[in-house]
């Protein structure tokens, strides 16, 4: 990688550097102005689109073949540790099946014995031709009791050719076969002479399974009879599933399961069960009474060998199993030994995955040394174009320098007029609240004389009287006289007191003050003009006095000019009504100021509060409401109009309630 540099003209320093420090330089087609190189702040490769998508290729270009050789690697470790761990699986599965065989041939030669040492004995040789004496008959008993406890079989007993047990090593008890037809039992019917085969059924009397080993006895080509000895199969069991470490089965040759270690598992047969087979068991009784259902017995994979793939398990319950087989010769049957896979799949998915991450992790770490080796040399490229325009920068920052200091005092006297700028537009604005006032005061004046001169007549004639009736020495009526000159005094003192108190300047200071005087103030103010229009005024008021933060001299100007405002609303109108109305709702104190008129119209609503915006045609300036609106404002509270639903317009005023 190399570093470009660029030199341009410049007239403050003769020359400027342009350095493109970008690992992808060579991939644009055209030079990149957006990598200038400032000292004070140098730019964030990172955050160029060009930069972003060349990142996002590189690392694409890293990804795929990255990915590509960690799926390879996973796959062919997963098979590689699976056919290891199922070979470990086989030959653990092979040393059980042999060593469960070992054990069944050792149980089973004890007592394969019995029935040959039966036949070839004299003595029931000729039971069987027909020599039944008592002395022959407790002759022979005690000969199969004596090969019976010999062996610890069940029983040991003998039938005659027609089927019938003729003689027993458990006679006399409740359990013997004595007498019983055994004919269509197939080791009846089967046996052969000379040696001993085995045979497994079902108990018809004790409901028990055991397993039967027989011999015919001939002699000169005729059948005399059979020996047979019972085996309890559940001693065969016990001994069998002793320590056993896996699912294990053992598999008659009619296909069911006889012996397993699931007892669910039990008499059912595997495959299919035809017609032929079921007449054969009703036939032959050889499971008495049990149900022989079919079990889920389906091979996936052909067998190796001993060893094979199967999918066995009840119906909606099958599970894939690796299984050994054997058969014991002594035994004609088939026994298997059935490992779960699950886990050699498990092991093989978990160090397979380890490959993979191996792998992935080998791979990051030569992208990220690659990356580190990159961004170093740009952070080197990027210090040498620092170093190299810092002279440059040096020149600028002191022009720059004097610009700012212009500048700032440009930007000091700009300050300096709007802030005389803003002193006077609020000196304005108080000289025009000042003026609307006045004139308010002015349409009060006209009333408050016509309230003025009637006490003043009143006062002129009680005078004149009194000084009549003090010449005839009436006392009382004089006493009388001037108290009443005295209360009409009183009157017009509180009529100009509030004048002139709505009239004088506000301090602005805003404290907690009662709502209560300040309505009452307003009413007084206006009642003149509310007599001489027939309006009938209606103030309601909580009974524990309410408490706002206002300053209560503006308030009673907003007041005024509400009242003011009902007023002319309600030149037109039948029975004219002013509702005042002052209520605490949550911590908010409402005055509310409603009347009857026509209420306001949606272009009157939305700009009833713009300054010189008025409806009246003869008379005002139009800034009551925006100037009320700015005084409410003022004590963070709100006015606000809206129609009321029987008719009229309300206006609300809304403030902070103090509550003590």
């Amino acid at each position: 990688m190399t570093m470009t540099l660029t030199e341009t003209g410049d007239s403050a320093t003769g020359g400027s550097i342009m350095i493109n420090p970008c690992r992808y330089r060579e991939r644009c087609v055209e030079p990149c102005p957006r990598l200038t190189i400032n000292p004070a702040d140098p730019p964030d490769l990172s955050n160029l689109s060009c930069m972003r998508l060349f990142r996002r290729r590189d690392a694409i270009v890293h990804l795929v073949p990255t990915a590509f050789v960690a799926v390879l690697c996973f796959v062919g470790s997963y098979h590689h540790f699976l056919a290891k761990g199922m070979e470990a699986l086989n030959k653990t599965a092979i040393q059980e099946v042999t060593l469960h065989t070992q054990r069944l041939e050792r149980e089973i030669a004890k007592f394969g014995m019995l029935p040959l040492a039966a036949s070839m004995n004299r003595d029931v040789i000729d039971y069987l031709k027909g020599d039944r004496t008592a002395a022959r008959d407790e002759a022979v008993t005690r000969i199969l009791q004596s090969l019976n406890e010999s062996a610890g079989a069940s029983q040991t007993f003998v039938i005659d050719a027609t089927g019938r047990v003729v003689a027993s090593s458990n006679r006399g008890l409740s359990d013997s076969f004595i007498a019983r037809d055994l004919s269509y039992r197939r080791y009846v019917q089967d046996a052969p002479a000379g040696r001993v085969e085995g045979y497994y059924g079902i108990g018809t009397t004790t409901n028990m399974p055991g397993y039967y080993l027989a011999t015919a006895v001939e002699e000169s080509g005729r059948r005399l009879g059979t020996i047979a000895t019972k085996i309890e199969f559940d001693r065969l069991e016990r001994y069998w599933l002793n320590g056993a470490q896996r699912q294990l089965v053992v598999i008659d040759g009619n296909g069911v399961i006889v012996l397993a270690s699931r007892a669910d598992w039990k008499y059912h047969v595997v495959g299919k069960l035809s017609a032929q087979q079921q007449r054969s068991f009703y036939d032959t009784k050889q499971y008495n009474r049990a149900t022989i259902a079919p079990l889920v017995w389906q091979s996936i994979t052909p067998s190796v060998g001993d060893r094979s793939l199967l999918r066995a398990g009840l119906p909606g319950q099958a599970r894939d199993y690796l299984t050994v087989s054997a058969i014991p010769p002594s035994l004609s049957m088939l026994l298997m030994v059935l490992v779960d896979p699950a886990d050699a799949q498990r092991l093989a998915l978990a160090e397979a995955g380890l490959i993979a991450i191996a792998v992935v992790l080998v791979a990051l770490g030569m992208y990220i040394v690659h990356e580190k080796r990159l961004a170093s040399q740009e952070q080197r490229f990027a210090g040498e174009a620092l170093q190299a325009t810092y002279s440059r920068l040096k020149a600028q920052f002191e022009q720059r320098s004097a610009q700012l200091r212009v500048a700032n005092d440009g930007l000091r006297q700009e300050v300096a007029e709007r802030i005389e700028s803003e002193r006077r537009l609020r000196g304005y604005q108080d000289e025009l609240l000042r003026t609307e006032n006045l004139a308010v005061i002015g349409e009060l004046s006209a009333g408050l004389a016509h309230e003025v001169n009637q006490p003043l007549a009143a006062m002129a004639a009680l005078s004149e009287n009194a000084e009549r009736f003090l010449q005839r020495g009436d006392l009382d009526t004089v006493q009388f006289n001037l108290s009443r000159i005295g209360d009409l005094i009183a009157r017009m003192a509180t009529l100009t007191g509030r004048l002139r108190s709505f009239a004088r300047r506000s301090d602005g200071e805003i404290t907690a003050a009662p709502l209560a005087p300040s309505i009452e103030s307003a009413v007084t103010l206006m009642s003149h003009r509310l007599k001489k229009d027939g309006i009938e005024v209606k103030s309601v008021a909580p009974e524990e006095p309410l408490w706002a933060c206002c300053d209560n001299i503006r308030l009673e100007q907003v007041l005024v000019n509400l009242l003011s405002n009902a007023i002319e609303a309600l030149a037109d109108t039948e029975e004219p009504v002013i509702e005042i109305r002052s209520r605490l709702a949550g911590d908010k104190a409402l005055i509310e100021v409603a009347d009857n008129g026509t209420g306001l119209s949606e272009t009157v609503k939305h700009r009833l509060f713009e300054p010189f915006f008025t409806t009246r045609k003869a008379s005002g300036l139009g800034l009551g409401l925006a100037i009320s609106a700015n005084i409410i404002n003022s004590f963070d509270g709100s006015l606000c109009a809206e129609n009321r639903p029987q008719g009229g317009a309300l206006f609300r005023i809304t403030l902070k309630a103090h509550i003590a």
